[in-house]
C-alpha cells in the first residue's frame, strides 16, 4: 500500500529553501508507488476582523480530503503555536495519522523530549538536517521497519522520549537541483507573493560557533560551484525581485564568494541580491565586486562589543577589523550598513549595551537592529541555560528575561533604551547623522534625552545644549531636513503639469524652500564626513512629494527658483533662467529644475486657454 505523507510549512514569503530541498529528496529517493508525498504551504486567509478561522477551515478541508498516513510540520519560533493547534486537529480527526515534527524549532535533545513530554498528539520528532533523514523516515514508515534505525530521531519507548543517534551530515554535493524549470517553476511563487524573497545558500554551517545561534551547529560546508553557477543563472534570468543569499559566510571562502559575485554579475537583470558578506573577507576589491554584481549589504553582526560577553559567548569578534569592513562597505557602497546587537547576553548589561551601540556609530553603520536573546534549540544557550544563569519564559518562545550578568533591571533599561534608538534612527535620521558627524558627540546618550517615541519636540534641547561652535546649528538643520521629508511624505505624489511655452506662473511659494546653514545634503551622501569637513554657507534645500531625497537648491535650479514670477510663461521662465546661470543651460536642463520646481510646490504653472 502507498504511504501517503504530507509535509506542512509556513512563513511570510510563500518559499522555504529547506522544504524544497526537502521535496527534491524524497523524490529522488522514495518511488511514488511507495511513498505519495506533498507540500502543502500553509497561510493565513484574510485577517483577524474579517476571517479569523478561514486558514484553518482550508487546512481542515484539504486535511480531510486527503487523509494522510503521516503528517510532516516543518516547525520555528513563527507558527510553533499555530502548528500546535494544528497537530492537535489532525490527532483528534484522524487518530491513525502520524504527526511529525521537525525543523529548528525541534532541532535539540532537550526540545524534542520536551515536546513529547508535553504534546500527547505529536508522535515523532526529526531532529538535525533532514534531506537524508526524511526520506529514510518515510522508508521505514512505509515498509513498517525499525524506527530506532531513522537517525535523528525521537520517538517514545514506554511512554519515554528514546533519542536515536544523530544523523550525519548531509553531502551537499550529492544533493538533488531545486531551482530547475522542471523542478521549482517560479511563477507560481510570484503569483502568490510578488514580493516574495527567495532564500539561498552556497554552504552551511559558520566557523564562529557562537553559543546563542543556530548556525554553528554543522560543520561548515560549501555546495559545488556548478551547482550554484546553474542555480544562480536560472534564479536571475527569471526575473525574480529578491534573493537572499543566506549564508553565515557567503561563498565559504574569499575565493568562492568573488566567483558568485561574477555569476550574478554576468546573469544579474535588475533583482535585488542581499548577502550578509563575512568581514574577514572585505576588501576594496571584495565591495567593487559586490557592486558590480548589484548586491546589497543589508546588516553586519555586531551583537555585543564588549570583550567579556564575547567571550562567554565563543565569539571570536576582531573589532578593528569590523570597522574597517563597515567603512569601506559605507563609503564605496551605495546602500544603508545595518548592524545586529542582541540584549540579554551572559556577561552584558544594559551600560555595554550602550557601548555596543556607540561602536556600531562610529564604526560607520547607520542602523542598529536589536533582538532579545533567544535561547534556540540547539544552541549552548538553550542546552545548558543554567550553566550560563539563562532564565527564558518559556520553550516558545524561548525569550530570555535574564542571564549572567544581565537582571531583571538591566533588561528593562536597555529594552527603553533599544525603543529609543529605534525611535531615533526612524523619526530622525538626518538629525542621527549629523551627531554621528559631530565629534565626540554621544548618539546613545542624546536618542535617551530626546526620547523621540513620545513625540515630544527635540528642538528646545537642542537649543540649550552645549556643543561646539555651529554644531547646534547642524542640528537643527537635521532636525528641520527630517520634518520636510515627513510632511511630503505625507502628502500625494503628482506629476508635474505640461511645461508649453504659452503655460503661465501661477504661483511661487518662497517658503516651500528650506535654508540651512550647512550642506545636510553631504552627510546623505557620504557617511564618513564630519562636521568639520562641512562648509559652513547658506544651502536652500526642495522636498520633492511623496519622496526622501532632497534637492540642494544651487546651479540651474537656484536660477530656475530666482527667476519665477507670477504671470511669466514657461518661454519666459526659460529665458530668464539661462540668463541667470553661470553656464548657459539647454532646455532639456531648465525644464528638469521646472519640473523639480513644480513637483516640490514651490512653483505653480496653469494652462493658458
Amino acid at each position: 500500500m502507498t504511504l501517503k505523507a504530507v509535509l506542512v510549512y509556513s512563513n511570510d514569503d510563500g518559499f522555504s529553501l529547506g522544504v524544497e530541498l526537502i521535496r527534491a529528496a524524497v523524490a529522488d529517493r522514495l518511488p511514488p508507488s511507495r511513498v505519495e508525498h506533498r507540500v502543502w504551504f500553509h497561510e493565513d486567509v484574510g485577517n483577524l476582523a474579517e476571517d479569523y478561522l478561514g486558514h484553518y477551515n482550508a487546512f481542515m478541508a484539504r486535511l480531510f480530503d486527503y487523509r494522510p498516513d503521516v503528517i510532516s510540520f516543518s516547525a520555528f519560533v513563527w507558527n510553533h503555536d499555530e502548528f500546535t493547534r494544528m497537530g492537535r486537529i489532525v490527532k483528534r480527526h484522524l487518530p491513525d495519522c502520524r504527526v511529525v515534527w521537525g525543523g529548528a524549532q525541534a532541532n535539540s535533545r532537550r526540545m524534542a523530549a520536551h515536546l513529547l513530554r508535553e504534546y500527547p498528539w505529536l508522535d515523532l520528532v526529526l531532529r538535525g538536517e533532514a534531506e537524508d533523514a526524511y526520506p529514510d523516515l518515510l522508508e521505514h514508515l512505509a515498509r513498517g521497519g525499525d524506527l530506532g534505525a531513522v537517525a535523528g530521531l525521537t520517538r517514545r519507548v514506554d511512554g519515554e522520549p528514546v533519542h536515536n543517534d544523530d544523523p550525519p551530515d548531509v553531502d551537499l554535493g550529492a544533493l538533488p537541483l531545486v531551482f530547475t524549470a522542471d523542478r521549482l517553476p517560479l511563477e507560481p511563487i510570484l503569483r502568490r507573493r510578488p514580493g516574495a524573497v527567495l532564500a539561498y545558500e552556497t554552504g552551511r554551517g559558520c566557523r564562529q560557533k557562537c553559543r546563542f545561534c543556530l548556525y554553528s551547529a554543522p560543520k561548515l560546508r560549501a555546495f559545488p560551484m556548478e551547482r550554484i553557477e546553474r542555480e544562480l543563472t536560472y534564479l536571475l534570468a527569471g526575473g525574480i525581485p529578491y534573493l537572499r543569499m543566506c549564508d553565515a559566510h557567503l561563498g565559504i571562502s574569499r575565493h568562492r564568494a568573488m566567483g558568485i559575485f561574477e555569476i550574478v554579475a554576468e546573469h544579474n537583470r535588475g533583482t535585488v541580491v542581499d548577502v550578509y558578506p563575512d568581514v574577514k573577507h572585505v576588501d576594496l576589491d571584495y565591495v567593487r565586486a559586490m557592486n558590480r554584481a548589484g548586491c546589497r549589504v543589508i546588516t553586519l553582526g555586531i551583537q555585543s562589543s564588549d570583550a567579556d560577553t564575547l567571550q562567554l559567548a565563543a565569539r571570536r569578534f576582531d573589532r578593528q577589523r569590523f570597522a574597517q569592513a563597515a567603512s569601506l562597505i559605507r563609503r564605496h557602497h551605495n546602500h544603508a550598513l545595518a548592524a545586529d546587537i542582541i540584549i540579554g547576553m551572559p556577561g552584558d548589561n544594559a551600560d555595554k549595551v550602550r557601548d555596543s551601540v556607540r561602536f556600531a556609530y562610529a564604526s560607520g553603520v547607520e542602523k542598529v537592529h536589536f533582538a532579545p536573546l533567544m535561547a534556540f534549540p540547539g544552541t549552548d544557550f538553550f542546552e545548558y541555560a543554567e550553566q550560563y544563569g539563562i532564565e527564558f519564559f518559556d520553550f516558545q518562545p524561548p525569550l530570555v528575561v535574564s542571564s549572567r550578568g544581565f537582571g531583571t533591571e538591566d533588561y528593562r533599561r536597555a529594552m527603553v533604551f533599544a525603543g529609543r534608538i529605534e525611535a531615533l534612527q526612524d523619526i530622525a535620521p538626518t538629525l542621527l547623522r549629523c551627531m554621528i558627524a559631530i565629534a565626540d558627540c554621544d548618539v546613545a546618550d542624546w536618542a535617551e534625552r530626546l526620547d523621540l517615541g513620545s513625540g515630544a519636540d527635540p528642538a528646545p534641547l537642542i537649543e540649550e545644549a552645549e556643543l561646539p561652535s555651529g554644531a547646534r546649528r547642524l542640528l537643527l538643520d537635521g532636525l528641520a531636513w527630517d520634518a520636510a521629508v515627513q510632511a511630503q511624505r505625507a502628502t500625494t505624489a503628482q506629476d508635474p503639469p505640461g511645461l508649453a511655452d504659452g503655460a503661465l506662473v501661477a504661483g511661487v511659494a518662497p517658503d516651500a524652500v528650506h535654508w540651512a546653514d550647512h550642506p545636510v545634503h553631504l552627510l546623505l551622501r557620504d557617511f564618513t564626513l564630519t562636521f568639520d569637513a562641512l562648509a559652513r554657507e547658506r544651502q536652500g534645500y526642495l522636498f520633492p512629494r511623496g519622496g526622501a531625497v532632497g534637492y540642494p537648491l544651487t546651479g540651474p535650479l537656484l536660477a530656475a527658483y530666482e527667476a519665477a514670477a507670477v504671470g511669466i510663461t514657461v518661454g519666459e521662465w526659460r529665458d530668464k533662467t539661462r540668463a541667470g546661470s553661470a553656464t548657459e543651460p539647454t532646455r532639456e536642463v531648465c525644464d528638469a529644475a521646472f519640473r523639480i520646481l513644480c513637483a516640490t510646490g514651490v512653483v505653480a504653472l496653469r494652462e493658458e486657454g
